[in-house]
């Protein structure tokens, strides 16, 4: 998880501090994150399955 709050730091441009606090989120939210990323159809347009990854990270 260290990774993706690193990648996050470095592509979004946001702090540390709060690219934690959007994992925090998603952590406690997973199961409503990933749902709307179904419902969208955001999941299957991902790259390198991506979409099946983010279900499995938390």
């Amino acid at each position: 998880m260290e990774d993706f709050i690193n990648k996050m730091v470095e592509k979004i441009g946001i702090d540390k501090a709060t690219a934690e606090k959007v994992m925090s989120f998603l952590h406690d939210h997973k199961d409503e994150a990933v749902e709307m990323l179904a419902k969208s159809g955001l999941k299957d347009k991902l790259p390198g399955g991506l979409g099946d990854k983010l279900g499995g990270l938390f």
